[in-house]
């Protein structure tokens, strides 16, 4: 018989209402190690969470709405969504202290596999374990000065993180001892002078994290050494040129660039809205930081964020204001960097809606986009010029305005495929990848999937009608087929 599954496209309800075995809280309980961090690196023992924690739950017939716990303004909504499921949500107002705002979001997972969502809000960084996605629990919070721009990369067992505010550094985290509860604030950095940072990147492979659009090196691009000594990372390097509002970088180790670490940054000149555009800088050596290529496109406002594609071949660019100066719908641009000393725009790509695209990133052939008030947007990348959406999930219901409301980003690298998405005003969500060709759930495609299908559809049952047209025919089997055909993203 086939596995009871989610409706594909739909909407989750949140009210005001409890109903009796469907709202439930993850587990809260007085044993749980909950603690804040005073920002002066000593723990402080906080109680249990008792805010919402609202989760999935399978305690609902087949083809019902899957998600109705209670909840208050301006928590509840109406989750719209296609392809994907909401594994568990934390209102802001569930993480400790007066939390008004969400800004980013990475991901941690611990020698043992143990997997970890970094939530930054406006005062601080939250750690939950999310091992247990339905279950997410607050491990940690370690506070920073406040800011609605906070921004935290992971190298080894530390986290690093900034924001956008007068007097915070860089800040070293110790998550070595995060499975037993303790995530530990072990300095804030302020050598050189550095102050404030609206963004750091992690090259994992080079070991070196990257500031911008700070108050040192003229908003530009500092490389800090956090191999030598992870808890306390040195300048090594800058790139002062131009204001660089984000960047990705990434070392090649392979092919005409073996052996280059290079820098994709996003900026311009007047911190970053007076020539903005994509500037290609070789960091290989960060005594000598150099810039060797640049692009422009047509229309420009404010060059954002980029990332790489799995092979190196293409660059994913979002201009963060165009929708809203311009009134054009969201649109993603696609760079040409085969050649970095000679990059070119190969086109651009959009949903059709008017919100603005903001953080996005690629993993496996797919690329996963934070887009504000339409929330988060995975496309397929087998066509890179002209990828397709495969799902979404908006965790802004309201509408899909040109505002700064909603998705602010994603965190897609989880080994178990779950993905962390950060909210400006409703937190942190858990959401997975729908994939309708597993018929069985055993996370594999295989042949008992065709088994699996060709049972439900000899039932007659409604997971068969794979077409949504009511009634089955071979239509469904070819439905079935090019589902399978097309893959799961992340499982």
């Amino acid at each position: 018989m086939a596995r009871t599954i989610r409706p594909r496209t739909g909407m989750l309800l949140i009210t005001a209402g409890t109903l009796a075995g469907i709202s439930m809280f993850a587990g809260a309980h007085d044993e749980d190690v909950r603690k804040i961090n005073d920002g002066a690196g000593a723990p402080v023992n906080m109680p249990p969470l008792t805010g919402r924690v609202y989760r999935d739950t399978d305690a609902v017939p087949a083809g019902t709405l899957q998600y109705i716990p209670g909840g208050t303004a301006p928590e509840s909504g109406n989750f719209q969504f296609e392809n994907m499921e909401l594994l568990s949500w934390i209102p802001l107002t569930s993480f400790p202290g007066t939390q008004t705002r969400g800004n980013d979001c990475w991901g941690y997972v611990s020698p043992s596999g143990r997997e970890y969502a970094i939530m930054g809000v406006e005062c601080g960084f939250s750690f939950v374990e999310v091992t247990d996605p339905l279950n997410p629990v607050q491990i940690e919070y370690i506070a920073s000065t406040c800011s609605i721009w906070h921004d935290i990369k992971v190298i080894g067992s530390y986290a690093y993180g900034v924001a956008d505010s007068t007097g915070n550094g860089l800040n070293v985290i110790d998550l070595s001892d995060i499975d037993n509860g303790n995530v530990t604030l072990v300095q804030n950095v302020t050598t050189g002078g550095m102050n404030t940072a609206h963004n750091i990147v992690s090259n994992t492979d080079s070991g070196y994290v990257y500031t911008t659009g700070g108050n040192i090196a003229n908003g530009g691009l500092t490389a800090w050494d956090v191999t030598t000594n992870p808890a306390s990372p040195t300048i090594a390097g800058s790139w002062n040129s131009f204001y660089v509002h984000d960047a990705v970088v990434v070392s090649y180790d392979s092919g005409p660039y073996a052996g280059k670490e290079i820098a994709f940054t996003c900026g311009g000149t007047s911190n970053g809205w007076n020539n903005t555009g994509l500037r290609i800088v070789d960091v290989t050596d960060k005594s000598n930081m150099t810039q060797i290529g640049q692009t422009f496109w047509t229309d420009p406002e404010y060059s954002h964020q980029c990332w790489i594609s799995d092979d190196k071949q293409y660059l994913y660019l979002g201009d963060e204001l165009d929708e809203e100066y311009q009134g054009i719908p969201t649109r993603t641009l696609v760079v040409d960097i085969s050649d970095i000393n000679n990059p070119t725009i190969a086109g651009d790509f959009t949903s059709g809606l008017p919100s603005i695209d903001h953080n996005q990133y690629v993993r496996d052939g797919y690329l996963f986009q934070a887009n504000y008030t339409s929330g988060i947007r995975v496309w397929k990348l087998d066509n890179p010029l002209s990828p397709t959406v495969v799902g979404w999930f908006d965790t802004y219901p309201e509408n899909d305005n040109p505002d700064f409301s909603g998705a602010w980003s994603v965190y897609p690298y989880l080994p178990s495929g779950n993905i962390i998405i950060s909210d400006i005003k409703r937190g942190m969500f858990m959401v997975r990848m729908e994939c309708y060709a597993d018929c069985d759930g055993n996370g594999t495609l295989n042949v008992f999937d065709y088994i699996c299908f060709g049972n439900d559809y000899a039932a007659s049952g409604s997971y068969a009608d794979c077409d949504g047209s009511g009634s089955l025919n071979v239509f469904d089997y070819i439905c079935f087929g090019n589902s399978y055909a097309g893959g799961c993203p992340l499982h």
